[in-house]
C-alpha cells in the first residue's frame, strides 16, 4: 500500500521508528499547547483590571502553576 512493502524492507522498520519518534513529538506538542492555554488564562487574569478580576479564579490559576514547578 502506497509502498510501504518496500520502504520497510529497504529500510528495515526505519518507518515504524519515525512514526514511533513523530506520535512522540505530536504528544509533545499537545502537552505544551495545554500549558501555554494555562499559562495565558493566568496573564489573562493579571491583565484584568483589580475591580473585574475574579480573585478565587486567579487563586486557582495561579496555585495550579506554582504546583506544576513545585
Amino acid at each position: 500500500m502506497f509502498g510501504l512493502k518496500n520502504r520497510q524492507g529497504a529500510h528495515g522498520g526505519d518507518l515504524e521508528r519515525r512514526v514511533a519518534a513523530l506520535e512522540e513529538a505530536v504528544q509533545e506538542n499537545r502537552a505544551l499547547n495545554v500549558r501555554l492555554a494555562e499559562l495565558t488564562d493566568v496573564v489573562s487574569e493579571l491583565l484584568l483590571p483589580v475591580a473585574a478580576r475574579d480573585e478565587k479564579r486567579l487563586e486557582e490559576l495561579l496555585g495550579k502553576y506554582r504546583g506544576d514547578f513545585s
